[in-house]
């Protein structure tokens, strides 16, 4: 009985061993591609279709390439693709996916045939908006009225948007008459987060898709610079010191310092 017992747990404790190694090894694999919520180790031969590509970074720091295309996958490619279950941290990549897909379908919707799209333009009126920022307060034109304003359109997924908050917060000390507001998609409780995590203090328009749509096929950040009669000074896209720079030049021309 005593040997019995011992084989028991001998064999339960094997067992036991043999799925933490198969566990360790699903669990381990960081495919190289993501095409329409499949996981690939080598790309297939993919339909004809046009592509969209995005970098996409889970908290490890594991890295694929996200890959869209505006066709179906046929069986023959999906039956190739690596099943969910085997991917490791497969749920960040998925919502790192999914938030750029509905960024870029936000992004994009005012896009029209021949590629062109509104945004507003130096010398141009800004254009009416009415959003509610993180704290629940409605803005309009008539808020800003007689007032200088900065605008900075951001999402979670743009690393030079979040490398520059700490710095734009340091505006709102430098510049206390202008009105500095930050727009992106997000709802309050993701601006929340990444707002008090990168120290980001200006004002925070939640959930303002129209706005998003101003990125058309360019990239973010985009920064618009209103002077105090509600016509737009300057607008970009990206950014970099030297950007940054011509912003902070701007701000002092409008506000006559």
């Amino acid at each position: 009985m005593k040997t019995l017992r011992v084989a028991i747990i001998a064999l339960i404790a094997l067992t036991s061993l043999m799925a933490m190694a198969q566990e360790q090894r699903t669990d381990t694999i960081i495919p190289k591609f993501l095409i329409n919520g499949y996981f690939f180790q080598e790309l297939p031969e993919l339909p004809d279709a046009t592509p969209s590509y995005t970098r996409l970074k889970d908290s490890e720091g594991n890295k694929i390439l996200a890959i869209g295309l505006d066709v179906d996958l046929p069986e023959s490619v999906i039956s190739q693709a690596i099943p969910r279950e085997q991917v490791r941290n497969v749920n960040q990549f998925l919502n790192s996916a999914n938030m750029m897909a509905t960024m870029l379908e936000l992004a994009q919707a005012g896009v029209k045939d021949d590629g062109t799209f509104y945004s507003p333009k130096a010398g141009e009126p800004f254009p009416p908006f009415n959003e509610i920022d993180l704290e629940g307060r409605r803005w309009t034109n008539d808020s800003i009225k007689g007032h200088v304003m900065v605008l900075n359109l951001w999402y979670s997924g743009c690393g030079p948007c979040r490398a520059e908050m700490p710095e734009l917060s340091m505006w709102k000390e430098q510049f206390p008459d202008v009105m500095f507001f930050s727009a992106t998609y997000h709802d309050a409780e993701v601006v929340q987060k990444i707002t008090e995590k990168h120290h980001f203090t200006w004002t925070h328009l939640i959930e303002a898709k129209d706005m998003i749509s101003w990125i058309g096929t360019e990239g973010f950040p985009f920064t618009v610079v209103v002077d105090k009669t509600g016509i737009v000074r300057y607008a970009v896209h990206g950014t970099s010191p030297e950007i940054r720079a011509e912003i902070i030049a701007k701000i002092k021309e409008v506000e006559g310092i």
